[in-house]
């Protein structure tokens, strides 16, 4: 996007993971990264969630409207129960193309269906203006382990069967091609042996046709930044955008460690508890501008922010890490 560069810092640390269905209301040491120099131009997208069928659609049109203003790159639309699966992404998808000129990019999981029910899937997301998908696994139901006949068992074979579609299909893109998508998990997935087999995996999405990774939640800069040496060092070159995530309250905080599976570092804990309920607002949204601020200033030419659908809130993180709204001409 067009967004000028961050202008100041701010506290510590934070960042992104899978969606959540509503909102609820110390710095980085001992690892010397490489210095770059920052790239004039940030690259800027955001995460919305589809609205419920009750939504308010007043807060819907700011939304969108405070997002698009933002010149973002893209907005990648996330799948939830709540709003009816890829029925109702797809739904969002078609209102954001109608009422905004910003780029859309659709999450799709091999848990969705089977692979020709997937194919039918893509089909109606290209339809409703998608030229993007972030290709994923899905989480298990509880109990599974894993997933049914028919069905796709990992994201590179999503992102081979997407390959394979836009092939068959050229003619409808024209010149161009589908934006593919994948996850990378700096803090390590939950089934991975280690660190070595996130990056064979995150290897095995480029060589089928990934484009781009997105992380998923990492609570130091430090994890991000190892993670990138790591992967380049193994041959990985698409880019490795970092997602930031708002952390507004202890209780945010308790409940992604526990969607994630990951230890929630104590210093993060103490310092939203240190100010109270009343201070842990601003605090969480300090330490979220210094995490953003850290992976800018090493090179990350780029920032993924999950909005969980709270328009104050983003605008409140980007104004402190100095990410401005777009002049409209």
């Amino acid at each position: 996007m067009n967004a000028p560069m961050p202008r100041h810092r701010a506290n510590s640390r934070f960042s992104a993971s899978a969606p959540l269905d509503s909102f609820d209301n110390e710095d980085t040491v001992g690892f010397s990264a490489p210095r770059a120099t920052a790239p004039r131009r940030t690259a800027l997208s955001f995460e919305v969630m589809p609205p419920r069928r009750n939504a308010d659609q007043e807060a819907i049109s700011e939304l969108l409207t405070t997002l698009e203003s933002y010149n973002p790159d893209y907005v990648s639309v996330t799948s939830s129960q709540n709003s009816g699966w890829l029925e109702g992404t797809a739904e969002f998808i078609s209102k954001i193309s109608a009422t905004t000129r910003m780029r859309t990019l659709a999450h799709l999981a091999c848990t969705a269906g089977t692979r020709e029910e997937l194919i039918g899937w893509i089909n109606r997301l290209m339809d409703a203006g998608v030229r993007g998908l972030l290709a994923l696994r899905g989480d298990f139901a509880e109990g599974q382990h894993e997933l049914p006949q028919g069905y796709l068992a990992h994201a590179d074979q999503l992102v081979r069967l997407i390959r394979e579609l836009e092939g068959n299909q050229a003619a409808r893109f024209g010149a161009g091609r589908l934006a593919i998508g994948v996850a990378a998990y700096p803090s390590g997935h939950a089934e991975s042996l280690n660190l070595d087999q996130d990056i064979d995996v995150l290897l095995a999405k480029q060589r089928c046709g990934a484009d781009f990774a997105i992380t998923q939640l990492f609570f130091d800069a430090e994890d991000y930044l190892r993670f990138q040496e790591r992967a380049r060092l193994a041959g990985v070159r698409i880019p490795l955008i970092p997602g930031i995530m708002p952390m507004t309250s202890v209780r945010r905080l308790h409940r992604m460690g526990q969607l994630s599976g990951l230890t929630v570092p104590d210093r993060l804990i103490r310092q939203l508890e240190e100010v109270g309920p009343e201070g842990e607002h601003q605090t969480g949204l300090d330490l979220t501008a210094e995490l953003a601020q850290t992976v800018l200033d090493a090179g990350a030419g780029g920032l993924h922010v999950y909005t969980f659908n709270r328009s104050d809130v983003t605008e409140q993180l980007l104004s402190r890490i100095g990410i401005a709204p777009q002049l409209q001409s």
